[in-house]
């Protein structure tokens, strides 16, 4: 099952084509992948590095609503940690969308931001051991 829908082994190929199509985005030269596989923040900055990749980094609002579209309300792991808040690669970014009120976790796991489901999108301080989906950006 995938978001509460069952697919019947007879449909993979027709699923696995929709996938390709719903999952994948560009913007300008670079692709953003949505990956329908639940990892905390680690295994999925992990993950995206193994295929040459990273975990996105949003530095603009078009490149937000890029991943936005591409998520469609879904929450996601998105590659910026705290150490003073900054993103994987480590270039600065003045852009920001955090939510209301932002918590701010005193424990050292909850220094990974998300995209937040339940906030249409805003950034939220999570727990890197959170399994979620996240996005991987390919940057040519």
């Amino acid at each position: 099952t995938y978001r509460g829908r069952r697919i019947r082994i007879a449909n993979l190929p027709n699923k696995l084509k929709l996938l390709q199509q719903t999952y994948r985005t560009k913007h300008g030269v670079d692709q953003y992948i949505l990956y329908p596989e639940l990892k905390s923040w680690t295994a999925a900055r992990d993950f995206c590095r193994k295929i040459y990749t990273d975990l996105v980094n949003l530095r603009n609002d078009a490149e937000y609503q890029t991943v936005q579209e591409l998520v469609n309300g879904t929450a996601v792991h998105v590659g910026l940690f705290r150490d003073s808040w900054v993103w994987l690669d480590t270039t600065d970014s003045s852009f920001r969308y955090w939510r209301g009120k932002q918590a701010i976790y005193a424990s050292s796991l909850g220094n990974c931001a998300a995209l937040l489901k339940k906030e249409s999108g805003k950034w939220g301080d999570r727990n890197c051991t959170e399994a979620q989906l996240f996005v991987c950006k390919c940057s040519k």
